[in-house]
């Protein structure tokens, strides 16, 4: 009975440090009646470190109300130092060669995470507000369930410099 206890306290500490497969931060919002406003912009407070290098992904999920091969969008970010990076985008969400839906679909509803910014360096602690706002003025827009927002921390890449060391 005490290897099966010590087993499992040993299996225990190895699950809580792995941090969910990397994932710094991981939030989802769903949309009321699978529409996006029109006025409705989502905000995600992202926890930063100085120094610290984050990789960004949208998740959108949508059903088959949604009728855009693409999805444009404006993504802000406001860093704990004062900085602001803004981009609008315009996201296929088909594959180019196929013309098939990218992302996971299930029961007529696609998942689609979407790489945003990569190694983005923060050179404060703090919040960093990232904003994202759909880039279609004139209308309500339905069929989208989900907008999220994953972070993770960056991967370490070699320079040719450091190889050679």
């Amino acid at each position: 009975m005490k290897n099966l206890f010590g087993f499992v306290l040993i299996l225990f500490a190895m699950i809580s440090c792995t941090n969910g497969g990397g994932i710094y931060f991981e939030k989802t919002i769903p949309l009321e009646k699978h529409n996006w406003q029109r006025f409705h912009k989502i905000d995600f407070k992202v926890p930063v470190k100085k120094d610290e290098l984050l990789d960004f992904s949208m998740i959108f999920k949508y059903n088959d109300d949604f009728k855009g091969m693409w999805l444009p969008v404006n993504i802000t970010f406001d860093a704990p130092g004062g900085e602001t990076r803004t981009m609008n985008y315009r996201f296929s969400l088909f594959d180019r060669k196929t013309h098939k839906k990218l992302g996971t679909t299930v029961d007529h509803t696609t998942t689609i995470v979407i790489p945003i910014r990569k190694e983005m360096p923060f050179f404060a602690n703090g919040n960093c507000v990232v904003s994202i706002e759909k880039r279609i003025p004139k209308m309500d827009t339905y069929g989208i369930e989900m907008i999220g927002l994953k972070a993770v921390k960056s991967q370490f890449k070699e320079t040719s410099k450091e190889k050679n060391r």
